[in-house]
């Protein structure tokens, strides 16, 4: 499964702490992507993460000001009810000319979330550098959905 967002991160934010963004009703199209691998909604075991990337959507703007970056999955009645899927930590991005930032996926089970129409997300980012002008980011996320044996 994919599962995919853009972001305008805004010029200005501070290096002392995190900035987070909510991303509400980012649509799942799970029926059509498990329907196209010839799977239905009750065939799923779990789901886990597998890959993402942060991008630059249009310049081609070196990311190397970035420090950390996660995105969670959360309830968007209870901001505080939040499941990391991905994340990427200073000791793992490298200074140097680079438009897009791979992920770390975690082993948690999201198969109640991505069997839904739509998923609140919450884009968590700390920069190390200040950031020269409005960045136009995408987020694109692979899954792999497994059946029970």
């Amino acid at each position: 499964m994919e599962l995919f967002f853009e972001l305008d991160i805004p010029a200005g934010l501070n290096t002392l702490e995190t900035h987070y963004f909510i991303i509400p009703d980012v649509a799942t199209f799970a029926e059509a992507q498990l329907t196209g691998n010839g799977m239905s909604p009750e065939d799923v075991g779990y789901i886990n993460g597998l890959t993402a990337s942060l991008e630059t959507r249009f310049s081609g703007l070196d990311l190397d000001f970035i420090e950390n970056i996660g995105v969670h999955f959360v309830d968007g009645n209870n901001l505080d009810d939040r499941r990391e899927a991905f994340y990427i930590f200073n000791d793992f991005v490298d200074f140097g000319s680079k438009t897009d930032i791979a992920m770390i996926p975690t082993l948690l089970d999201f198969k109640d979330q991505l069997l839904e129409e739509t998923v609140d997300l919450e884009f968590s980012i700390n920069l190390r550098g200040f950031l020269p002008s409005q960045l136009d980011t995408r987020v694109v996320m692979t899954f792999d959905v497994y059946a029970p044996e």
